[in-house]
C-alpha cells in the first residue's frame, strides 16, 4: 500500500510539468511576434525652375484686337443708324447716315461755281488768242478754275462721308449716338470689331512694374466669366507714356479665346512673367512648406526612401508655388502631402 502511494506521488509532478508545457505552447505570447510599424505614405513633387523676379499682376478690360471707332467726316444731324449693338455687319454695308440737305446744297454750290469758272476760262482763252487778255489775266482764270474744281472735289468727298459703312465683316460692339442727334465732325458713332477672333486685355500698370516688362513676355489670364480656366497670352503693346489722369502705363496682352465666349468690357486679371529669359529660381508647391517664416521655411527633401529636413528662404509667392531664395539642385524631390507629420531622417513610402 505504501509502495503504490509513493509511485503515485512520483508521477504527479511529471503530469503537472507536461500540462504546463502544453498551456505554454498554446499561449498567444509564445506564438505571436510584434509587426514592424508601417512606413508613412507621402506624395512628392519635383522642384521646378522659373523666372527669378515676381510676376506683374494687374486687372484690365477686355477689348477686340481689331476694334474700330467709326464717325462721320462732317458734322450734322443723324438721320439714321441702321444697326444695334451686337449686330453682325458685312463689308460695305451702310450703318448710319446724316441729314444731307445742307451737304447737298454745298455740293450744288461748288458744282455751279466750278461750271462758271470753266466757262470764264474758255472765254478767256478765246480773248487771249485775240490779244484782248494778257497772259496774267489768263493765268488768273486758270487758277480760279482749278480752285473751283478743288472745292467741288472737297464738297463731293464730304458728301460721300456723310454715311458710315462697315470697313470689313465684323460685329457692332457699341452704339454711341441716336438718330436726330447733332454730332460734330469725327465724333464716334459706332464701335465695330473688324471680325477677327483675337482679343486683348488692356491693363494699366505702375512705373515700377512697367520697366520690368518686355514685348512678348508670357502672361496667364483669368476671367470671372470663366472660373477655373486660364488663357495663355503675350505682351503685345507697351505704351510710350503714362495716362495723364491715372498715372499708369498702358499695356496690352494679346490672346486667343479658343472656344470660350467673350464680350468687350469683361474684366480680366493678368499675371505676367516679367523678365522673360532672365535668371531662374527654384519653384516648389506651397503645400511642401511646413512651418517657419520667410527667411527659413521648413520642407522635407526626399532621397533614397527617406526624408531630410531643410530650412530654405522664400523670395516671393507666385500662384500656387513658393519661389525660393536659394535654388535647390535640378531634379530635387520635395514632400507635399504628409509633410507636416514627418521627422528628419524618417523612412517613407511614396504613393502616386
Amino acid at each position: 500500500m505504501t509502495t503504490r502511494l509513493s509511485r503515485s506521488r512520483r508521477r504527479f509532478p511529471a503530469v503537472l510539468l507536461t500540462a504546463t508545457a502544453v498551456l505554454s505552447a498554446c499561449s498567444p505570447a509564445a506564438t505571436e511576434t510584434p509587426d514592424a510599424a508601417p512606413l508613412r505614405a507621402v506624395r512628392i513633387a519635383v522642384v521646378e525652375s522659373g523666372p527669378a523676379q515676381p510676376p506683374v499682376v494687374a486687372t484690365g478690360v477686355l477689348a477686340p484686337a481689331d476694334e474700330s471707332r467709326l464717325a462721320f467726316k462732317t458734322g450734322g444731324m443723324i438721320r439714321e443708324i441702321a444697326v444695334q449693338a451686337g449686330d453682325t455687319v458685312h463689308a460695305g454695308q451702310r450703318l448710319a447716315r446724316l441729314e444731307t440737305t445742307e451737304i447737298d446744297a454745298a455740293v450744288a454750290q461748288a458744282r455751279e461755281a466750278h461750271g462758271k469758272a470753266r466757262r470764264d476760262l474758255e472765254r478767256g482763252r478765246g480773248l487771249f488768242e485775240d490779244d484782248v487778255l494778257t497772259q496774267e489775266q489768263l493765268d488768273d482764270l486758270e487758277t480760279a478754275a482749278a480752285v473751283a474744281r478743288a472745292q467741288l472735289d472737297a464738297a463731293e468727298y464730304n458728301r460721300r462721308y456723310a454715311e458710315i459703312v462697315a470697313p470689313a465683316d465684323g460685329r457692332v460692339l457699341r452704339r454711341l449716338a441716336e438718330p436726330r442727334e447733332l454730332v460734330t465732325p469725327g465724333q464716334p458713332i459706332l464701335d465695330v470689331s473688324r471680325g477677327g477672333d483675337g482679343w486683348t486685355l488692356r491693363l494699366g500698370v505702375p512705373d515700377r512694374d512697367f520697366v520690368r516688362l518686355h514685348d512678348g513676355d508670357a502672361a496667364s489670364l483669368r476671367f470671372d466669366a470663366h472660373p477655373g480656366r486660364s488663357f495663355a497670352g503675350r505682351v503685345s503693346l507697351l505704351g510710350g507714356a503714362a495716362d495723364p489722369r491715372s498715372g499708369v502705363f498702358p499695356v496690352e496682352i494679346a490672346f486667343d479665346a479658343g472656344d470660350a465666349r467673350f464680350a468687350a468690357g469683361m474684366i480680366g486679371r493678368a499675371e505676367i512673367a516679367a523678365g522673360n529669359g532672365g535668371d531662374q529660381r527654384s519653384y516648389v508647391p506651397l503645400s511642401a512648406l511646413v512651418e517657419g517664416n520667410g527667411d527659413a521655411m521648413l520642407l522635407f527633401v526626399h532621397e533614397g526612401g527617406s526624408v531630410a529636413a531643410r530650412r530654405v528662404p522664400v523670395a516671393f509667392v507666385s500662384g500656387t508655388h513658393a519661389v525660393l531664395g536659394e535654388s535647390l539642385p535640378e531634379g530635387t524631390q520635395v514632400v507635399t502631402d504628409g509633410a507636416p507629420y514627418l521627422r528628419d531622417g524618417e523612412a517613407v513610402r511614396v504613393v502616386n
